[in-house]
């Protein structure tokens, strides 16, 4: 699928630099309150702990590219069968907390901790969605969505979810668009803690057949 003329593509390791240089742009205050590093760092940092793997049978993330320039990212994410053996990336945090200090990188590491959330069985979850700041408001983050809804009912999927600040309400509008419907709203302690959002909204997507 594509958004004319932007590409969506699979992800491959060579993207892993842009797409997170994208995500700390994205959610600047989110890394900002967690740690005291230029954007820089946080993005270095990032790079080394946040480690894709584009085989992954838990998870999918595509890449909006125009130009072959990455542009947007979406991270999609199932519950794999027990049977599975889990998914791990070994990180090595000697270097790390030498590099950007130990405060740092345990905050990061538990806030990062705090943002995951485990799918249940037959469930397609949008992890994360996030556009370049100067290619917004074109479009690409609606068909990010419709590809997503698309994607959940190719893969037999039959409920494909998202959380939402409460107060990010301009994104709030945009998947009711889009179909989505507030499940429910939680009021999250360690989130409001360390992201200063207390609130959060589980929305649902579902087909209509």
């Amino acid at each position: 699928m594509s958004v004319n003329p932007f590409d969506i593509v699979a992800y491959q390791k060579q993207d892993h630099e842009a797409v997170c240089r994208l995500l700390v742009e994205s959610f600047k205050a989110k890394f900002q309150s967690l740690v005291s590093l230029e954007d820089q760092e946080i993005q270095q940092l990032l790079m080394k702990i946040w480690v894709q793997n584009p085989n992954s049978t838990s998870m999918k993330q595509f890449v909006a590219k125009e130009n072959d320039e990455v542009v947007g990212v979406l991270s999609l994410k199932w519950k794999v069968p027990s049977s599975s053996l889990p998914e791990t990336n070994p990180i090595s945090l000697a270097p790390l907390i030498k590099q950007f200090g130990c405060f740092n990188v345990f905050k990061f590491l538990t806030g990062m901790h705090e943002l995951e959330y485990i799918p249940g069985p037959d469930e397609c979850y949008i992890d994360h969605l996030a556009i370049r700041s100067s290619h917004r408001n074109q479009g690409i983050g609606r068909h990010f969505l419709t590809f997503a809804q698309q994607f959940m009912v190719e893969s037999d999927f039959h409920v494909l979810t998202l959380h939402v600040a409460h107060q990010n309400q301009g994104a709030v509008r945009l998947y009711n668009k889009l179909g989505f419907h507030v499940e429910r709203s939680n009021y999250n302690l360690m989130r409001h803690l360390f992201f200063k959002e207390p609130v959060w909204q589980r929305m649902t997507w579902r087909t209509t057949k």
